[in-house]
């Protein structure tokens, strides 16, 4: 099944059936139901704007499911008309999704774990169980109408994907770069994932050759393996890209980015251990710092630091 990490009270507002459509910058052509994860992140107005108690809001959990139904481009009029059902503060921040929800369910009781970015994979069993049957919320969403002025317009397609080749279910591309007649460098991609932007490239990320990268080969070919490639494919010839989950990707980009100006080979060997045994909360929190300008160096060096003990 399908998960999604919401921060509260948004996911409580959802399973309340407050909440029917869910914000997003980006689109999915999935429908059906999927698991609420409920983030560690809480919004202390929200929670006093909707009336809930933040200290008994779960969070850094699975905490019921609920079904996508649709999809809704928002614009300036839209989200005025439909502001009781997505329960947005403030004006209309622009380039949003509204995911239109139904028939929410809470779990008899919280599941924790980490959550992750975009849509992410759990077991079935989790939700799905005899042991852990859903119940219906004692307040189901009510019938809206739409505005008569304008329907909303449904995403049916992750258009730029099919334009230029992206795949929304692995945004980070691994490149070759021929270096002399011997060697290469690896650089990592990634792809941008907003809606409506028109085609559009990849931007890269970092790229690791010569002492650093033979260190973390087996790093590499390892997040090659869970892609569903082989070894083999490795190889200075090589033309097509390798298209790597979102995990997968954030993992790689921290040990290039960790790793890149290090010279001691110790050092990266301690550092590649070290990521390899984070937990997934944990590498997209740094990622997400790491890359981010204008204090991304800054970033990693405090990793660096973090992981090598030094």
């Amino acid at each position: 099944m399908k998960a999604l990490s919401i921060r509260q009270p948004w996911a409580e507002l959802i399973l309340q059936g407050r909440k029917t459509i869910e914000l997003r910058t980006w689109p999915t052509n999935y429908r059906g139901r999927i698991a609420i994860h409920a983030g560690q992140t809480l919004k202390e107005a929200a929670c006093a704007a909707y009336g809930l108690d933040p200290a008994s809001l779960t969070r850094g959990a699975l905490v019921g499911t609920v079904e996508i139904v649709e999809m809704v481009t928002l614009d300036d009029q839209l989200w005025e008309a439909l502001r009781d059902q997505h329960l947005g503060l403030g004006p209309f921040p622009g380039d949003l999704l509204g995911w239109r929800l139904a028939n929410p369910q809470r779990l008899p009781e919280p599941i924790p774990m980490p959550g992750h970015l975009g849509l992410f994979s759990i077991p079935d069993e989790l939700v799905l169980s005899p042991r852990r049957e859903t119940m219906p919320v004692s307040r189901q969403p009510k019938p809206q109408r739409e505005p008569k002025h304008r329907k909303p317009t449904p995403v049916e397609l992750y258009q730029v994907g099919a334009e230029v080749g992206c795949d929304p279910e692995k945004p980070f591309e691994l490149r070759v770069v021929p270096r002399n007649s011997d060697n290469y460098s690896l650089a990592l991609y990634q792809w941008p994932v907003a809606a409506n932007s028109g085609p559009t490239k990849p931007q890269r990320l970092v790229e690791l050759a010569g002492d650093s990268l033979r260190a973390v080969a087996d790093h590499v070919l390892e997040a090659l393996r869970k892609a569903g490639y082989k070894a083999t494919d490795l190889s200075r010839e090589r033309r097509q890209p390798f298209r790597l989950d979102e995990e997968t990707g954030v993992r790689l980009g921290l040990l290039f980015l960790t790793i890149k100006p290090l010279t001691r080979l110790n050092r990266v060997e301690v550092i590649s251990i070290a990521l390899r045994a984070m937990p997934s909360e944990e590498a997209y929190y740094w990622f997400s710092k790491c890359t981010a300008e204008p204090n991304a160096v800054n970033a990693q060096r405090a990793l660096r630091i973090l992981l090598s003990g030094e």
